[in-house]
């Protein structure tokens, strides 16, 4: 028998009624995936902090003048810096848009060289907007975790964490690319040129976020196919039925 509450006049099942701690599990992992999609979903310029890879000029040489001496590329823009202005603020930054080209008005009033807006693939930018697909499916599994007792939601779950799972390893793999893209164009622009190009804070949190939603999966799995410590309800039938739903 599955407990119900009476909201409006509809019965709805209590949550966390069975597999206590499979469901905290999963909630904790879920709220934690979200919260860094979502941070690096609305990384710089909305966010100024999070950002994917930061470009950095070792001298005060051509391409990069005494202007600004690094660049800060986010989800929905591109912001630079300087000596004099070392932090990352609303004064020097182009977005927010999504797929962005830098435009060479940008770089000019920051002192750049014009030839840094063939620095990122667009395609690659557009891509990143997979990291609020997958704070969004993480969103939907942490709601579907509160009703785990239910074999179908279950398994629901699993399918969407799987998604979650495979989306954020596509995310994970586009903010690499985006820096390996980024260190080799700039390379091949500027031959000579003396540049440091790092990995932002953004990947490292996004890499968390897909390590989280794998392990996720396997918990999962475990309550779909009652295994690995997860045991089966006293009284239900070994077999998928349509009465094991409840």
């Amino acid at each position: 028998m599955v407990a119900t509450l009476d909201v409006c006049g509809l019965k709805v099942p209590c949550p966390l009624q069975k597999h206590l701690v499979v469901s905290l599990m999963t909630l904790a992992i879920f709220f934690t995936a979200f919260l860094l999609f979502i941070l690096v979903g609305l990384s710089l310029t909305i966010t100024p902090s999070v950002y994917i890879i930061e470009v950095s000029a070792l001298h005060s040489m051509n391409p990069i003048s005494n202007g600004a001496t690094s660049l800060y590329f986010g989800v929905w823009g591109v912001c630079a810096t300087s000596a004099l202005s070392p932090i990352v603020g609303p004064g020097l930054c182009y977005g927010p848009q999504l797929g962005y080209t830098i435009p060479t008005t940008f770089l000019r009033d920051a002192g750049l060289s014009t030839e840094l807006a063939n620095v990122a693939e667009t395609s690659l930018l557009l891509l990143l907007s997979l990291h609020l697909v997958a704070a969004g499916l993480s969103t939907v599994i942490f709601i579907l975790s509160l009703f785990l007792h239910s074999h179908a939601v279950a398994i629901i779950a699993l399918i969407i964490a799987i998604v979650a799972a495979i989306v954020g390893a596509v995310v994970f793999a586009a903010d690499v690319a985006l820096v390996i893209g980024v260190k080799d164009n700039i390379n091949a622009l500027f031959s000579g040129a003396s540049f440091n190009v790092q990995f932002g804070n953004a990947i490292w949190m996004i890499l968390a976020a897909m390590i989280l939603t794998w392990v996720a999966v396997v918990v999962l799995s475990a309550r779909a196919c009652y295994c690995c410590g997860v045991r089966r309800p006293k009284g239900s039938p070994p077999e998928i039925s349509g009465k094991s739903f409840s």
